[in-house]
């Protein structure tokens, strides 16, 4: 953890994933480059309340994508819930903050250069994370399965190349919301999330 530390928005969205997979339970404090504060309340990991300033939930998912830079600490508590607007599940809260609720946040940046990869992981070391993360879904048959996919995983070279095999392995889950939360982990992992540019 990067507390208190002038982080992109990057690196903020990752260190805020970090504290869901950790099923964390306070609230996620962030101090923009504009001096504006935003707080995210998490719950056993299940993101449960998000502010902007005065605005909450939807409106501040809004404005949260235009942070540029920032610093965070976290508290750890029992968060202050925000009733009213619901939160899209955690799997959507993510792909709402990288600026695509339709598509998946991983977005390939070096497309036609060649022999480029936009991975922070990749051969062995993705396959590896990738088996250790399934571990958790699926227990010991997690490497058995992953191994149907090894050669893809360790061959590929971009994000979506990535994301096309992780969202098949996650088809092996069998349940819609630990394959969700499973995809959406191993995406973060190995590729950068991209904020979208302000107009």
């Amino acid at each position: 953890m990067r507390e208190h530390q002038p982080l992109s928005y990057t690196e903020l969205i990752g260190e805020l994933h970090a504290l869901v997979a950790a099923g964390c339970t306070g609230v996620m404090f962030i101090r923009t480059e504009s001096d504006h504060s935003v707080r995210i309340g998490l719950q056993n990991g299940r993101v449960v309340s998000c502010n902007y300033r005065m605005f909450q939930q939807q409106k501040a998912i809004s404005l949260i994508r235009q942070i540029r830079s920032g610093k965070y600490a976290f508290k750890q508590g029992v968060p202050s819930l925000v009733f009213g607007e619901a939160l899209p599940a955690n799997f959507d809260f993510f792909r709402e903050l990288a600026g695509e609720p339709s598509l998946s946040p991983l977005v390939a940046r070096q497309e036609g250069a060649a022999g480029a990869t936009d991975l922070r992981l990749s051969g062995g070391e993705l396959f590896e994370a990738v088996v250790h993360e399934l571990t958790v879904y699926l227990g010991p048959i997690a490497r058995m399965v992953a191994t149907e996919y090894e050669q893809a995983l360790r061959s590929a070279t971009s994000g979506e190349q990535v994301r096309a095999v992780v969202f098949q392995l996650a088809q092996e889950i069998g349940e819609a919301q630990p394959a969700n939360e499973f995809e959406t982990h191993i995406l973060s992992l190995v590729s950068s999330w991209q904020c979208p540019v302000d107009s």
